[in-house]
């Protein structure tokens, strides 16, 4: 049996302790290391519920009457007391232009029209005139017919100063400004003092009485939706309210980025819903797809740099952020296409506090 030398006992001592040293520093700092605070938040778990249907459409309500009215004459607006968001009525008075130019067209036709018809009665008179002088020979008869064409061109341009008239009086009454529906006002283009031209926006009216709902579908779902189909509209906000809208009409040509058909829904006038709602349909399971669906508390979901994930609860109980792949939002809970999976536990609630590796102490009260 061989014994080592007091020497090298010597020689590998200071090694020894050296060693010893580093380790216990190593342990030191990994103590000292700053842990995240721990978490009482409550926790859910990932669960699997039949879907009820396919995917979800995405549309909006859209009012079926919406018109922008125009200035068709030229002049200073007045009395165009409109604000957004305020009820008219069909033939209420919007807007009134200034019509001095109106009027003062509707002036210089109408004399223009008295000095025609002054110049047709005296070609009349001369033709009356005249008419016994070219039969008894004492008149040209050449000089007659020109009489005669002469009345001819008055009784043109009298007609000619008519039409005129008329278009000047329609013109002065497009100074009037009216609601051609009963509506809402949706914007106003222009304000009191403002110079309207011939084309010149004044109001958008959009009516409220026919109000319709426009979602997209692939053409896979198009048997779905006859005209005449009562379809249930889940309004943002209102999912548990469902409308009975009712199909009225597909548009007969798709998208060419989308390849879907426009579908149009008819909704009740008490649905209680204003353009512009946004709301989503079911639309019908494809054949072989899964009927049932992994959804977390939508107030589980947080955002990280940019990505939207959960704290996933490990069996240690820390926590942990993981991305997800997610799909619709149905009421309280989200769709989860990837990244979970049925039965993991989650936190159900997250704070800004919240970090990877902090540990959950204990199950808070949702």
């Amino acid at each position: 049996m061989h014994h080592l030398s007091p020497l090298l006992h010597v020689r590998f001592a200071p090694v020894l302790c050296a060693a010893l040293a580093l380790v216990a520093c190593r342990s030191d700092n990994t103590a000292s290391l700053p842990q995240p605070p721990s978490v009482a938040l409550p926790v859910a778990v990932a669960t699997v519920a039949p879907s009820g249907a396919g995917e979800m459409a995405s549309g909006a309500v859209m009012a079926e009457e919406r018109v922008e009215l125009a200035s068709r004459t030229s002049g200073t607006v007045r009395s165009m007391g409109l604000h957004e968001g305020q009820s008219v009525r069909q033939g209420q008075v919007l807007a009134q232009i200034d019509s001095r130019q109106a009027d003062s067209a509707v002036r210089r036709a109408r004399a223009a029209l008295e000095a025609a018809l002054a110049e047709q009665s005296k070609a009349d008179g001369d033709i009356t005139l005249h008419e016994p002088l070219v039969a008894s020979g004492a008149m040209a008869r050449n000089t007659f017919l020109n009489e005669q064409l002469r009345s001819r061109v008055a009784a043109t341009a009298v007609e000619e100063a008519r039409a005129a008239l008329a278009g000047a009086e329609a013109d002065r009454s497009y100074n009037s400004v009216t609601s051609p529906l009963d509506g809402i006002v949706v914007s106003r283009q222009i304000r009191d003092g403002d110079i309207a031209m011939p084309g010149t926006p004044l109001v958008t009216i959009e009516g409220q009485r026919n109000l319709v709902f426009r979602f997209a579908v692939p053409q896979s779902s198009l048997a779905a939706f006859e005209p005449g189909t009562a379809v249930p509209v889940m309004m943002d906000g209102r999912e548990d309210q469902p409308i009975a809208g009712r199909v009225r009409g597909i548009v007969p040509s798709a998208d060419p980025a989308t390849r879907r058909y426009t579908v149009e829904l008819a909704l009740p006038p008490d649905s209680k819903v204003l353009a512009g709602m946004f709301g989503r349909v079911h639309l019908p399971s494809s054949v072989g797809e899964s009927s049932n669906l992994l959804t977390v508390p939508a107030s589980a979901v947080t955002d990280r740099g940019g990505l939207n994930g959960v704290f996933v609860v490990g069996n240690d109980e820390r926590v942990e952020f993981r991305w997800l792949r997610l799909g619709e939002r149905r009421g309280d809970e989200v769709v989860v296409t990837s990244g979970l999976s049925a039965g993991e536990r989650i936190l159900a609630r997250v704070d800004s506090s919240v970090r990877d590796g902090a540990r959950l102490t204990r199950t808070a009260s949702r």
